[in-house]
């Protein structure tokens, strides 16, 4: 008896891996590797049940052209797909491009500074998504790369930003997290359809926020796996401290919007769901508001004639909570005592200027509501 054609059908693939990429010409070869290595134990053949895109944003560094010799080098496999936009059109939009022409059910994005963790990491992924039904999304577990030194622009990121890289319960396999950035997690397509994908206004930052308040409106969680491991890598969009900093004031700008006009956003922020870094990340950014006031206030006060303590009493205050703060992540970065020294200097300027970025996103609310875009 011969086999039916159900029977002799070609598996359809579950998962589509994109890798989103913007001045990326250097981080090319490396995705592609880490690419080729993920196996599933299912499936002989990777083509079987995993697709894979690379999307170029209009870069100017020549990516396209490394992404297109990168795969030319591999037999440019059928399952892998290059897609060049003739535009820049910004994170957000980029993704939900992504996720509206995608031809599986669940979509893993990857940043051009990250890197799996395992040659099954993928797979992992997918039936952890597969085995949850109410999982919106599910992020991996992000790592500072073993045996890397890394550069001192990379350790103030980690550091300044308090960057998710401790896993708040290793011993679960999921644990309820605020939001996924969309480093190195994996999404349910008809999830994010239902909850309108992401929200163009925020093009490169935020966005991630935002959905996971919509998703939580639907029905969906979010969830982190902390025993799935990814590592980060020195990306070539923070890789000097003017540049740390332009992202300070893109947070401050896109804060109010996101706290004052999306409903549910504040929960991926600061409550017992959004988990403890995110916990940890909102008080900084507290201390950080707190500190501007007083860096004002120092003026004032020597030209008021004001005992010094009326300043220096709350600006130690700041110094043991954000010592507090920061002390785990100094500790994994290895900070030199040169190293140090520039951390602490740098305090007020990441601090001023995380707050006029506060500033600038309450005047664009106010004059603009919810229409014009912010990057």
């Amino acid at each position: 008896m011969s086999p039916s054609a159900a029977e002799t059908a070609a598996p359809s693939p579950r998962i589509t891996v994109a890798f989103l990429l913007y001045n990326a010409a250097g981080e090319v070869d490396a995705l592609l590797q880490g690419l080729v290595r993920q196996a599933h134990p299912s499936f002989p053949r990777q083509s079987d049940w995993l697709d894979a895109v690379f999307v170029d944003d209009a870069s100017s560094d020549g990516t396209a052209e490394a992404a297109a010799r990168a795969l030319a080098g591999i037999d440019s496999p059928s399952h892998y797909r290059l897609v060049v936009h003739p535009r820049n059109l910004g994170l957000a939009e980029t993704l939900n491009e992504t996720f509206r022409l995608a031809r599986t059910p669940f979509v893993l994005t990857c940043h051009l500074d990250c890197r799996f963790g395992s040659d099954a990491y993928v797979a992992s992924m997918l039936a952890l998504i597969e085995a949850h039904p109410r999982a919106g999304a599910i992020t991996g577990q992000p790592e500072l790369p073993p045996g890397t030194r890394l550069p001192f622009a990379e350790k103030l990121n980690v550091v300044a930003n308090l960057m998710d890289i401790f896993p708040s319960d290793p011993g679960k396999q999921l644990v309820p997290v605020g939001f996924a950035e969309g480093r190195c997690d994996v999404f349910r397509v008809a999830a994010l359809r239902e909850a309108g994908l992401y929200d163009t206004q925020l093009r490169v930052s935020g966005e991630d926020q935002v959905l996971a308040a919509k998703l939580r409106e639907k029905g969906y969680e979010v969830y982190q796996a902390p025993r799935l491991v990814y590592h980060l890598s020195v990306s070539a969009e923070q890789d000097s401290v003017g540049k740390i900093l332009r992202h300070q004031r893109l947070f401050g700008r896109t804060t109010p919007y996101i706290v004052l006009a999306v409903p549910g956003s504040l929960d991926g922020l600061v409550s017992r769901s959004a988990g403890a870094n995110r916990n940890r990340r909102a008080l900084l950014r507290a201390t950080q508001l707190a500190a501007s006031a007083v860096y004002a206030l120092v003026p004032l006060s020597l030209l008021a004639g004001w005992p010094v303590w009326a300043w220096a009493g709350p600006l130690g205050l700041v110094a043991v909570a954000r010592g507090a703060l920061f002390a785990r992540h100094a500790r994994a970065v290895r900070f030199s005592a040169g190293e140090r020294v520039a951390f602490v200097l740098l305090q007020p300027l990441l601090d001023l200027t995380y707050t006029a970025g506060i500033l600038e996103g309450f005047v664009r609310l106010a004059r603009a509501g919810r229409s014009a875009p912010i990057d």
